[in-house]
C-alpha cells in the first residue's frame, strides 16, 4: 500500500506535507482447493486449502514538498513449503513531484531498489521477483478536476515504467524485465474515500509470453478514518487475466507464474509529524506575526509601565498628603 497521498499500489504525483511519517500496514488473503488423487489410484480424492497470506509494513516520509522517500518491507509471506513462512523482499526509494501549484496536472517520477530478501524466488500466487538486485524508474501524472472548475471532487493518476530485475544484465533487453504500469481514480464521498486502479506487471521482452499470461488486476476499495486517527482500508484485488500455466510449462519457462485470481486485502495507516519545514510563503507570515507580536509587547510594557508609574505618583501624593495633615 502507498502511503502519503498514493492510492493502493499507485504513486500520486504529490508528496506528503514536509515532515509527515505515515506508516501503513497491509495483509492480503487468498484462498484456494487443490484436489489431491490417492497415490496408488486406490481410495478418495485429498482435498486441501492453500492459504496465501502476506503482511506488507511501509514507511513514507515528506522532506519537502518535491521529495518523499519511502521503505517498504514483508515481514511475512506464505511461501507453500514451511508452517511458517519467511520475509519478503525490500524496497527503498524516493519521489519526486515537479512543483505546478494550482494546476490540475501534477507530473512526478520515483525510483526505487529492489533488495532480494526473500530467501526463495520467485514465491507462489505473489508477482514475479528474481533472485537479485533490481530497480523500478516511473513516471507519475496526476488530474484533479477539481482544479479545473469542475463540481465533480474525482482524481485521476497514471503510472507507467521499467522494472530491470537484475541491474548486473544488459539493461533493457533482460527477458525478466517487465513494464510496470496503472492507471485508476480516487473521489470522497463525507468521511470516505473510493478508488479504483488497474495494475500490471508485463514482461515486455520476452516473446513467448502473451498479454494475457501476465499478472493485470483491478482493485477496488475504500478508505476511512478510524478510532485514534488510524486511516483503515478494505480492498479486494480481482485478476483479469485467467491464465493457469501447466506444471509443464512452467518447467519450460520459469516466468510463468500461478499468481491469485483474487485478494481480500486489509490496511491501516497512522500518521505522525517528525518536524516542521515552513514554506517561504509560511515563513513570511510566520515573520509577519513574530513582528506584530514583538509591537503588541512594547504597547503592553509601555501602559504596564505607565499604569505602574501612575500609582507610584498616587501613592507619593497620599503620603505628601498624610506628612501634611498627620492627625
Amino acid at each position: 500500500m502507498m502511503g502519503g497521498k498514493g492510492q493502493l499500489r499507485l504513486f500520486d504525483a504529490e508528496n506528503s506535507f514536509p515532515g509527515h511519517l505515515y506508516v501503513n500496514g497491509l495483509y492480503s488473503l487468498f484462498l484456494e482447493k487443490h484436489d489431491y488423487p490417492p497415490a496408488d489410484g486406490v481410495g478418495d480424492t485429498r482435498s486441501v486449502l492453500v492459504k496465501d497470506n502476506t503482511f506488507n509494513l511501509s514507511l513514507t516520509l515528506g522532506l519537502s514538498k518535491g521529495v518523499e522517500i519511502f521503505i517498504h518491507t514483508v515481514p511475512y509471506q506464505d511461501n507453500q513449503k514451511d508452517l511458517w513462512g519467511p520475509i519478503g523482499d525490500t524496497r527503498c526509494g524516493l519521489k519526486v513531484h515537479i512543483p505546478n501549484q494550482g494546476a490540475a496536472m501534477q507530473l512526478g517520477m520515483a525510483g526505487y531498489v529492489q533488495i532480494p530478501t526473500a530467501p526463495h524466488h520467485p514465491m507462489p500466487y505473489e508477482p514475479y521477483a528474481a533472485d537479485a538486485f533490481g530497480w523500478t524508474m516511473l513516471g507519475i501524472l496526476s488530474l484533479d478536476l477539481k482544479n479545473t472548475g469542475q463540481a465533480l471532487p474525482l482524481k485521476f493518476s497514471l503510472n507507467l515504467g521499467y522494472r530491470d530485475m537484475d541491474w548486473r544484465d544488459q539493461y533493457f533487453s533482460d527477458q525478466e524485465d517487465q513494464l510496470v504500469a496503472g492507471i485508476g481514480f480516487k473521489f470522497p464521498i463525507r468521511s470516505y474515500q473510493f478508488y479504483s486502479e488497474v495494475t500490471g506487471d508485463i514482461f515486455i521482452n520476452h516473446s513467448d509470453i502473451s498479454l494475457r499470461q501476465n499478472f493485470i488486476r483491478l482493485s477496488q476499495g475504500v478508505r476511512f478514518l478510524g478510532y485514534k486517527n488510524f486511516i483503515f482500508d478494505l480492498a479486494g484485488d480481482f485478476r483479469l487475466t485467467g491464465y493457469r500455466p501447466t506444471s509443464a510449462e512452467v518447467g519450460r519457462n520459469a516466468l510463468l507464474q500461478r499468481y491469485a485470481d483474487w485478494k481480500i486485502l486489509l490496511g491501516a495507516s497512522y500518521r505522525t509529524t517528525l518536524f516542521t519545514r515552513l514554506t517561504p510563503e509560511e515563513k513570511k507570515t510566520r515573520a509577519l506575526q513574530a513582528e506584530e507580536k514583538k509591537k503588541l509587547d512594547e504597547i503592553r510594557k509601555k501602559r504596564e509601565k505607565v499604569a505602574q508609574e501612575m500609582e507610584e505618583l498616587k501613592k507619593s501624593i497620599e503620603n505628601e498628603k498624610k506628612e501634611k495633615q498627620p492627625f
